[in-house]
Order: structure tokens, then C-alpha cells, then sequence
């Protein structure tokens, strides 16, 4: 899930309109639509000033992830039981 889906889940949730929303928080409402598209990209502040206005925090908490290598032929592979392949 991207984080422009989220972001409008969150806004859907709360029962707020997309353009007052952008109006409230001082951010050009085509702009803001086009961000909260499946294929948008929200800046970084775009996130964090709908959260805030929302009354949300946003923390980033560093995850484990299993390392990611490429095999001979380039393809991405995650470490696990290689029979299972």
C-alpha cells in the first residue's frame, strides 16, 4: 500500500473534503489532488502537514529486513529456504 492511499483512507476516515483540507493547511488543491493520486508522491511536508492537521504523529522506526540479493541472472532474491523456490 502507498502512502498516498493512506493518506486519503486517513482523510476518507475522518470525513473531510480533500479541497478544505488542502485550503486549511496551505497547499495548492490540484497539487494536493494530483499527490493523493494512486501513482502521486507526497513531499515529505505535504505528510506530515495533513497528519499534523489530523492530529496524528508520524514516527519512521528503522525495521529488520531480511538482505536482499541479486542471483546470476540480476534477479532480486531475499534470504530463506532456497527449496521453496
Amino acid at each position: 500500500m502507498n502512502i498516498s492511499k493512506v493518506l486519503r483512507e486517513i482523510i476518507k476516515k475522518e470525513r473531510r473534503s480533500i479541497g478544505k483540507l488542502a485550503k486549511a493547511i496551505g497547499v495548492d488543491r490540484s497539487s494536493f489532488y494530483r499527490a493523493l493520486k494512486d501513482e502521486g508522491n507526497p513531499e515529505r511536508r505535504t505528510i506530515e502537514l495533513v497528519l499534523d492537521y489530523l492530529g496524528y504523529d508520524i514516527r519512521f522506526v528503522k525495521s529488520k529486513r531480511k538482505e536482499v540479493k541479486a542471483d546470476n541472472k540480476g534477479r532480486l532474491r531475499q534470504g530463506g529456504n532456497p527449496k521453496r523456490r
